[in-house]
């Protein structure tokens, strides 16, 4: 499937897999449009975009806020949900109920709502995408919160895939991934922790925004994929 002229929104595409996946899709002639909160970061993402895009102020845990977006855009032919919300990180016995309670409101709420607001705006024989996270497919001590969060993502896509047929929904699950969510770590700490994951990891390195991005392109030019879930993982989940 061509992309020319295809039209695209890609919610949390103002920095890492969501830019880097917009930038990919632009390339490939179609016309993008990148949401997030902030009017600043997604100026800057815009200006890193080479074709046609443009960036789109949007709350995607705010129903209102969908809503207006929805209604400004018009018709779309495919959504990337790439919103990262608030993660539940550390673990299970002191890992405090609301803050679970949060990244379910946040990323799985947020991607319901934001797929619920699309839905009239969508190409029916379109594709949806969703990215998750390898916490859900590897069994890794700390990651409950983020299990329990991306896990019911992509339950929840794979029986969306049959009941909002024609319409197209995939699932990208990304292993660890340098991205600017890593960038509040101290640098020598970041450093070691992606140098012990590279060592860990058959193809012998973290993976990268563009190896995300790729996945992306493929699921939504690719007309006969659909309740897909592609592990970009570097091999993670593979036993050692």
């Amino acid at each position: 499937m061509s992309l020319q002229q295809q039209r695209v929104l890609v919610i949390g595409g103002s920095s890492g897999m969501g830019l880097a996946s917009a930038r990919r899709l632009a390339r490939a002639g179609a016309e993008v449009f990148i949401a997030g909160r902030s009017q600043e970061k997604l100026d800057a993402a815009r200006s890193t975009i080479e074709g046609k895009a443009s960036g789109v102020v949007v709350d995607f845990t705010d129903a209102t806020s969908l809503a207006a977006l929805f209604g400004r855009l018009g018709r779309l032919d495919h959504l990337v949900l790439a919103a990262a919300g608030q993660a539940a990180w550390g673990p299970f016995a002191q890992l405090p109920v609301a803050a679970v309670r949060k990244a379910l409101e946040g990323k799985l709420l947020g991607y319901w709502q934001s797929l619920q607001a699309a839905l009239p705006a969508l190409r029916k024989d379109g594709s949806v995408v969703m990215l998750t996270g390898a916490a859900s497919r590897t069994a890794m001590p700390g990651t409950a919160g983020l299990a329990a969060v991306n896990g019911a993502i992509t339950q929840m896509a794979q029986t969306l895939a049959r009941e909002l047929a024609p319409l197209r929904v995939n699932v990208v699950s990304p292993g660890l991934v340098d991205t600017p969510v890593y960038d509040g770590m101290p640098a020598p700490a970041k450093a070691a922790m992606f140098a012990g994951a590279a060592k860990s990891l058959p193809v012998g390195r973290t993976g990268l925004a563009e190896d995300i991005a790729l996945a992306v392109e493929m699921l939504i030019a690719n007309g006969f994929a659909t309740g897909a879930l592609i592990d970009i993982d570097g091999g993670a989940r593979m036993p050692a």
